[in-house]
């Protein structure tokens, strides 16, 4: 009955019931005036989406889905092991109400979000954009002031047919979102967006405790169980928006391969591409040439993975830094013997340019003769006299082995041959006289 008078009253009835037991008979008459929605209430439309059950495609890449509570019940302390469930069909939600003991109730709601979302949002752990808690507010006091805050519960190990104020979840107490109720026959939103959690939990549900913002039994408000309506029942609308995924390198026009579909990174190194739920595939090039002795070098991820392709389970927006190197080429040469060295280094690298064996027999009579080609010293990016330089890399480099004839066998050999020669000659010589 919008609008409507209203008259509820707390009596003394027998222990176990909904209504606050005192020891001596406490009567209050609350009336709820006939006023319309404050402002601080909502217009709410329920969700009836198509491809998706519950669930709707917006413009944008977005995806409403509405879904309506599997459980909602609440909690009495003055019954504390008789579950409320079926007793009213209406959510109550009282704090310290001047009875004796001071009663409190507190509400609880569990979505099965399973059986609404579709799956993959639940494989790709995507985390809603949004979040809002309606509730349609049935009755309360007649100061039309009432403060509900909404917490998240962990623990969706709970029903409504059994829950009762020993056995209920425990209720993480540190965050909360609070909304004002001004007036009845209204639907009132909550943001929950903050308190959902990370992602989605992994048995597909999520609950909620409700209950007042302060002590005072002008705080009570009823709202709409699923069992009063089902056109004012609890619903929790959640907004999921296609991931949009960011590559970064610091490369303009680099392909890169996006599930088959070959994309250029912009001017800035970037590619950025909304996709679906889901997994995909991501492939770079493993290096862009530059120049004929310069190119870019893919080192890596920015999550250390280091292979060229890769597999992405994208449920949320994500951003990945393909990483590149400038490498440049060094070119060993050497007219003798074998060299080492040659090949690209990252800019900064220390490189061996090496040359083996450093000496070898001169090709053909002066070879025969004993004449040997010997290393000398490297020109180019290399200045030593050994037969191994270090360099490091800052730009294309080449080394050359300069090599010298080496003429000191044969020549030890002719001297030696003199020597002979001489002797043999004086011994000749002696034996004549």
């Amino acid at each position: 009955m919008p609008y409507a008078m209203r008259m509820v009253i707390y009596a003394v009835i027998q222990p176990g019931s909904i209504m606050r037991p005192t020891p001596v008979v406490f009567i209050i008459i609350v009336l709820a005036a006939a006023l319309p929605p404050a402002s601080g209430s909502a217009a709410k439309s329920i969700v009836m989406g198509e491809s998706f059950g519950m669930c709707q495609s917006l413009a944008g890449g977005l995806l409403e889905c509405g879904v309506r509570p599997s459980d909602d019940t609440f909690a009495d302390n003055i019954s504390p092991t008789k579950p409320m469930e079926g007793s009213v069909p209406l959510l109550l939600i009282v704090q310290d109400t001047p009875s004796i003991p001071a009663g409190k109730d507190y509400a609880f709601l569990k979505f099965r979000l399973s059986s609404v979302l579709p799956d993959v949002l639940f494989s790709s752990h995507a985390r809603p954009v949004n979040a809002t808690l309606w509730l349609y507010a049935d009755l309360t006091t007649t100061f039309y002031n009432a403060s509900v805050r909404v917490y998240h519960v962990d623990s969706n190990d709970w029903n409504e047919t059994t829950l009762t104020w020993n056995n209920m979840p425990d209720i993480d107490m540190t965050h909360y979102v609070a909304n004002q109720i001004h007036a009845i026959d209204a639907w009132y939103e909550w943001n929950v967006t903050s308190i959902l959690g990370s992602e989605l939990q992994a048995d597909g549900a999520t609950s909620f405790a409700l209950m007042s913002g302060f002590k005072s039994w002008m705080n009570d408000v009823w709202f709409n169980a699923v069992e009063k309506n089902v056109s004012t029942a609890p619903e929790l609308d959640l907004y999921f928006k296609e991931p949009t995924l960011t590559l970064k390198t610091p490369l303009p026009d680099l392909p890169m391969t996006i599930d088959g579909t070959t994309i250029q990174t912009d001017q800035n190194g970037i590619i950025q591409v909304r996709l679906p739920w889901g997994i995909h595939q991501l492939t770079v090039p493993s290096e862009l040439p530059v120049g004929v002795d310069e190119k870019e070098a893919f080192t890596g991820w920015g999550d250390n993975l280091t292979t060229t392709s890769r597999e992405i389970n994208l449920g949320n927006d994500l951003t990945l830094n393909a990483n590149y190197q400038k490498q440049y080429r060094l070119t060993v040469n050497s007219p003798f013997g074998s060299t080492n060295g040659s090949g690209w280094y990252f800019v900064g690298q220390v490189a061996h340019a090496e040359v083996q064996p450093a000496s070898v027999f001169t090709e053909g009579v002066l070879g025969l003769l004993g004449v040997r080609d010997v290393f000398d010293h490297w020109t180019g990016s290399c200045t030593s006299s050994q037969p191994e330089c270090q360099l490091t890399i800052n730009g294309p480099g080449q080394a050359t082995a300069v090599w010298r004839e080496d003429y000191t066998i044969p020549l030890v050999i002719g001297i030696i041959l003199v020597a002979v020669i001489a002797v043999a000659l004086t011994r000749k010589r002696r034996r004549r006289s």
